[in-house]
């Protein structure tokens, strides 16, 4: 079922009888009027509204467009208006400009022409009632200052699935520009309006770097032709001409939402090729080449301002020992955990890098010999006390840790330094390993 109610208002009994069959077909509760004093009436006794009204233009006691006009009064008391914001679909066989005219200024964007081919209608309904998200995330502001427009506009875009903010002028917008924490999709805004015109939010909204890709709509009354290219001349995208008929402004929406989207598509697909052309398959951690890369990058800007600059080689002890006697698997899940622990005794600007096998590096900027000799100590501390388990094994694995830096060993090229630190790492190993070790002179 589908858990919405429907009231027809037409004054014919055949017209009304082939709309309800339609519908109920389809699982909605349908309602009749035959015409508009009745269905007033209805709406207001009625304890749970209609979701949407389908409305006969030429009718008699009260047509159409009347109904309209009594659903949009404004209430005597609290509590008594009737427009509850009823989406209206108009049903007639006066398809006219000038009643798609007047209807869009009373809030009523789609208009089927009578006779309609079967199911059109239930189409129409179902694409109202139940939109299909095609554009779920995503947001569009609408600036105009027509609050009946601003409706309509936010009425029909919330049936594709987007997200609509609005303003009544461009002063509004920026504002709303300003203080908005996500992204917007789409920008459409009207041209004549208080405190600033459209072309105007246009050139300030261009000037916004994280606004300069975004598509802008006008959509105006005035459409002189010199008028138009002032607009495009100002940073619009594309441009409506008011009064418009909904399925005109779907259509443009979508074209520039789509285009939205495989930007950001593209834009995240970049995102992840760059994290992984970076990051070690297995433990997420930076890779070699990263490294290479930053190394060099880093230690020519500690040399050329004068800050201390240091390296940490480390290596799980005995690893291929639990290669062998555990399995590789267990292998990748100690090389995995161990490397998860590296960034808890980290700041932001370390660099953490699996150098190797079982081997990692992590590059230390305005850290000192002594600083970064204690935070080797803490890390080897906390892998020594970790434990690696799955369901079949349970053991600990220590590392050995060599540092060195770059006022404490004026070394002459980043390379340089890893291998002091290297070296140091060798004497760590050689010395019973689960150490820490600095590079001296001395060390071979």
């Amino acid at each position: 079922m589908k858990g919405k109610t429907v009231l027809i208002v037409d004054d014919s009994s055949t017209m009304r009888a082939i709309i309800a069959k339609e519908l109920e077909e389809d699982g909605y509760t349908v309602l009749t009027a035959e015409n508009g004093m009745e269905a007033l009436v209805m709406i207001e006794w009625l304890d749970k509204k209609p979701d949407l009204i389908t409305l006969d233009i030429d009718m008699p006691v009260m047509n159409g467009f009347e109904v309209c006009e009594r659903l949009l009064e404004k209430p005597k008391k609290p509590g008594e208006n009737l427009h509850v914001g009823i989406p209206i679909i108009f049903v007639s066989a006066k398809d006219t400009l000038e009643n798609r005219r007047h209807g869009f200024q009373l809030g009523v964007t789609v208009f089927v022409s009578k006779p309609f081919q079967p199911h059109d209608l239930v189409k129409i309904v179902n694409n109202i009632l139940f939109p299909p998200e095609l554009f779920a995330g995503m947001t569009v502001l609408v600036i105009d200052d027509s609050s009946s427009v601003r409706r309509v506009i936010q009425m029909i875009l919330m049936r594709i699935g987007v997200t609509v903010l609005s303003a009544s002028n461009g002063l509004e917008a920026i504002q709303i520009i300003e203080n908005f924490p996500g992204t917007l999709d789409l920008i459409l805004t009207d041209y004549m309006m208080p405190e600033m015109r459209g072309d105007e939010v246009c050139k300030l909204i261009r000037q916004k770097q994280k606004l300069d890709q975004v598509p802008i709509l006008v959509v105006s009354a005035f459409n002189e032709k010199d008028l138009v290219l002032s607009f495009f001349k100002s940073g619009a995208t594309d441009y409506l001409c008011k009064p418009f008929i909904e399925e005109e402004l779907i259509a443009r929406v979508e074209i520039h939402l789509r285009a939205r989207q495989y930007v950001k598509q593209v834009e995240e697909l970049n995102k992840r090729l760059e994290y992984q052309a970076s990051r070690d398959g297995l433990t997420g951690l930076y890779n070699r080449r990263y490294f290479q890369e930053t190394l060099d990058r880093e230690f020519a800007l500690a040399v050329r301002h004068r800050y201390e600059f240091s390296c940490l080689i480390l290596d799980l002890d005995y690893f291929k020992k639990i290669n062998d006697s555990c399995g590789h698997a267990f292998g990748d899940l100690v090389l995995e955990e161990f490397a998860a622990l590296l960034p808890i005794q980290s700041r932001k600007t370390d660099i953490c890098a699996r150098y190797g096998g079982e081997e990692f590096v992590i590059l230390l900027p305005h850290t000192n010999l002594e600083s970064a000799a204690n935070r080797a100590e803490k890390i080897r501390a906390l892998a020594e006390s970790h434990l690696y388990k799955d369901d079949q094994h349970s053991r600990q694995v220590s590392c050995s840790i060599g540092v060195a830096s770059l006022n404490a060993h004026i070394p002459d090229t980043g390379d340089k330094l890893v291998g002091m630190a290297d070296k140091a790492l060798y004497q760590a190993k050689e010395r019973g390993r689960n150490q820490v070790w600095l590079y001296a002179e001395d060390t071979p």
